[in-house]
This record gives structure tokens, C-alpha cells and sequence, in this order.
């Protein structure tokens, strides 16, 4: 055998060996250390910005937010780095290869931007709404925090010299802080702003420093001793037995809320049991056997008055119930007469008067079926005499109560709850059809 290899190869087996491992070797070295460098020549850029969290732009194509790094191929870049309340940079960068050892040693470019505070009364105000938006949700954990704004928002205005315009807008902001995540956030905001660091992150080190900054303001320590939660028990020792008398009038966050002057109340997440639950027999509308379905949290408003209507009809004549119906429904009170469309119409209205950065998390809609039998199973149903719209079209029961509806499904008739009847009795309507009847409920959700 070693005679007929010598013979085809010219050499020695242990020589042709080592050839060929080498060139194995070669070729693993050259994928590793030389092939990367030739096929994605480039560096990774490292951006950085004061202040940080400034989204970088290259082009259209968004990067991230500082402190931030990406791989970039060899060429010429335009870097735009964007915060709200700063002024806009463009920088020009020219990005080079390495063409060895690229894969493990890569070239690195450095980027830093330093932005000019330009608007600090855009910062104040999108940091006041959406910390409000937080004080809307009743369902923080460990595991779905809120941002903290208010402490982004004092790093971003660290230079701004009006000092007492921000501590008025943390105190402001004060008054939507209902649990110990936001009570964190502001507390840390205000200390950030009073002795330029954050306090001892555990519950009583943040109750001290509370007390000790808001010491004279008895309004704001009040609330902050009222609020239900780790911290505001400390806060409440730390504060002694005698607090300010203003804090009797400070109550827990309750899970109703008012938007555009109008009551929602909360249907909170979770699974809900609904149907019949004295019936032990088939799915059927008349009289459903239990069955549970997971809700994520709304907030259900109570029906449409003819006052709230008409003012909608004063901007959308087009909605105008037809002559032939009375606007006067049969309790005389709620608006009737109103068809599917043009209660889907009155919620877009609605959606369109929320403030922008609410707008742009939040809509007005129609509830549905499964929302709105657990709105009333929860003895939130009013006595009415009005049947609602409801967002969803009518499914056949056995379909509607095993959850099997398609989210395509598309029917001929949109199903409406209530008229006195129990909590779980179906009805339905075509979405064009208007009676003296019908009306509807809205419901605040995100989007």
C-alpha cells in the first residue's frame, strides 16, 4: 500500500502527511483570522452622547440609543443623533476595514455627540404626560415596571438653570405617583435635582430622603405618606403619628378614572369565569355553561348620554340620527338610535381629542362580548333598559364560548349585550340597523 501511495503521490506518506494537515491548518486559519475581514470588511462603531439615551440614526435605519455600538461596513456614513428637547446633530464618519484578525479584534470607531439643550419645556411636558399615562395602570410587578421618566427627565435638564420651573414640575407630577414604583422614580428624580445623586435604593433609605427633601411641604409628603405600598409606610413612620393634616384627604388610587370628563371604570386582567355559572349543560345563547377567558385590562365607560352625543353630532353632523328616530331613548337619558358605524365613529371622535402622546398609546373602541360580561359580572352594570354594541361580530355559540373565533372572522351581524338581561345573554344586530333600544359603552385600551 505505502508503494502504490509513494508511486501516485511522489513522496513519502508521512511527508504527504504533513502537507496536507498543513494546508487543513492554512485553510482553518484563513477562514478564521482572514476570510471575515474579506467578506465584511467594516468596524464597529461605539456611539456615545451627552445626554445619554439620544437615538442615532444612520440614514433611515435606526441604531439605538446611547451609550450604544454596532458593526458598520467599510464606507462613508451621515450619523444622526435625535433627543426630544435637544438640538438635532448630523456627523460625518468614514468607516475603515481590518482585514486580519477582524473576527476576534475588530476595528473600533468612537462617536460621541454632545447635544445644546434647546426646548427643556418639551422635556417637562412629555415626561409630566407619559409619567400621568403610568399613573393610569394598577398592574406593576417585578416584572413590567414603569420607565423612569422623571429621572431621565432631571439628567436631561442637569444644565437648564431654571431650577424651581423643575422642582415645580416634580411636584405636579407628584400627584400621579399611586404606588411605590412611581413613588421611586420621583423621589430619586427629586434627589437627583436637590443633592445631584440618587439615594439608597431600599424602601426606607428612599422614605428618609423623601422626608428629609420634602421637609415644609407638608402637601406633597402627605401624599407620599398615604400611598399605599412599602414606601409609603415608611415614609408614614418616619413622618411620626402626627402627619399633616392634609394627608386624610390623600385616598389610595381606586381603579376608576376620568378621561375627556367622561367615568371609565377599570375591568382589571386576569381570567375571567363567565357564563352561567348556576348551568351544567351544552354551550348554547340563551343559557351558556361556564367557561373562562383571559382579559387584559380596560377600562369600560358607562353608556353615552344624549347630551354627550349630541355634542359629537355638533362636529360630525354626518352622524346625525335620521329624523324618523327620537334622539330621547327609552330610559331617556342614554343615546339610542345609533347604528354600529356611527358608534365606532363617536370613538375615533373621541381617540381624536386625546392629547398627542396619550393618543399615540391609547383609543377609544367598542368592548368586547368577553369584556363586556366581565364589566357586568362584577356588579358594575347599572339597571339599564338599553341594549350595547359590542366591538366583535356574532359567532355561533359553540364557537364563540371554546374561544375558536378566527381573528378574520367577519359575520353579518355585530352582537350586542345587556337590555336588562342577565350578564351572559347574547344578542346581535346588523351594524347598519338603529333602534330606540340600542346604544352603546365605550372602552379605553392601549393599542
Amino acid at each position: 500500500m505505502d508503494v502504490k501511495l509513494k508511486n501516485f503521490l511522489g513522496m513519502k506518506p508521512g511527508k504527504y502527511l504533513f502537507i496536507l494537515y498543513s494546508i487543513l491548518i492554512a485553510a482553518i486559519l484563513f477562514f478564521l483570522l482572514v476570510y471575515p475581514g474579506l467578506k465584511n470588511s467594516g468596524s464597529v462603531v461605539v456611539f456615545s452622547s451627552d445626554p445619554e439615551l439620544t437615538s442615532v440614526w444612520s440614514d433611515t435605519t435606526y441604531v439605538g440609543a446611547t451609550p450604544c455600538k454596532a458593526f458598520f461596513p467599510k464606507g462613508s456614513y451621515t450619523i444622526t443623533f435625535k433627543k426630544n428637547g435637544f438640538e438635532t446633530k448630523e456627523v460625518s464618519i468614514q468607516v475603515k476595514g481590518r482585514i486580519f484578525f477582524s473576527r476576534f479584534i475588530p476595528r473600533k470607531l468612537k462617536v460621541d455627540a454632545q447635544l445644546a439643550l434647546t426646548q427643556p419645556d418639551a422635556i417637562i411636558q412629555n415626561a409630566y404626560t407619559e409619567f400621568a399615562t403610568y399613573g393610569l395602570i394598577n398592574s406593576f410587578s417585578e416584572r413590567y415596571q414603569p420607565q423612569p421618566v422623571l429621572t431621565e427627565a432631571v439628567k436631561d435638564l442637569a444644565k437648564y438653570q431654571d431650577k424651581a420651573k423643575v422642582e415645580a414640575f416634580l411636584l405636579e407630577a407628584l400627584k400621579n405617583a399611586y404606588n411605590d414604583y412611581l413613588l421611586k422614580d420621583f423621589i430619586n428624580a427629586y434627589s437627583l435635582l436637590k443633592d445631584g445623586k440618587l439615594p439608597a435604593q431600599d424602601d426606607n433609605a428612599l422614605a428618609a430622603a423623601a422626608a428629609r427633601l420634602l421637609s415644609g411641604r407638608g402637601d406633597a409628603l402627605c401624599h407620599i405618606c398615604a400611598c399605599p405600598g412599602k414606601i409609603g409606610e415608611a415614609a408614614a413612620q418616619g413622618a411620626g403619628t402626627k402627619q399633616p393634616a392634609l394627608a386624610a384627604k390623600v385616598s389610595p388610587k381606586a381603579g376608576d378614572l376620568t378621561v375627556l370628563d367622561m367615568h371609565f371604570t377599570e375591568v382589571s386582567a386576569g381570567t375571567y369565569l363567565l357564563g352561567h355559572q348556576g348551568q351544567n349543560g351544552a354551550f348554547n345563547e340563551a343559557d351558556p355553561s361556564p367557561y373562562t377567558k383571559e382579559i387584559t385590562k380596560v377600562y369600560i365607560s358607562e353608556q353615552i348620554t344624549i347630551d354627550q352625543y349630541e355634542q359629537f353630532v355638533k362636529e360630525n353632523p354626518q352622524w346625525e340620527i335620521k329624523p324618523e328616530y327620537s334622539l330621547q331613548s327609552a330610559d331617556k337619558v342614554h343615546v339610542s338610535n345609533v347604528s354600529w358605524s356611527a358608534a365606532q365613529a363617536y370613538c375615533q371622535y373621541l381617540t381624536d381629542r386625546l392629547p398627542a402622546d396619550l393618543k399615540a398609546k391609547y383609543s377609544f373602541r367598542l368592548p368586547t362580548e368577553y369584556e363586556w360580561e366581565a364589566y357586568a359580572q362584577g356588579g358594575k352594570e347599572s339597571p339599564q333598559t338599553l341594549w350595547d354594541w359590542c366591538q366583535n361580530w356574532y359567532a355561533p355559540a359553540e364557537t364563540f364560548y371554546k374561544d375558536n373565533v378566527p381573528e378574520t372572522f367577519t359575520g353579518a351581524e355585530k352582537a350586542v349585550r345587556g337590555g336588562g338581561r342577565q350578564a351572559w345573554v347574547r344578542g346581535c344586530q346588523s351594524p347598519d340597523w338603529a333602534t330606540p333600544f340600542l346604544g352603546f359603552r365605550i372602552v379605553l385600551s392601549e393599542k
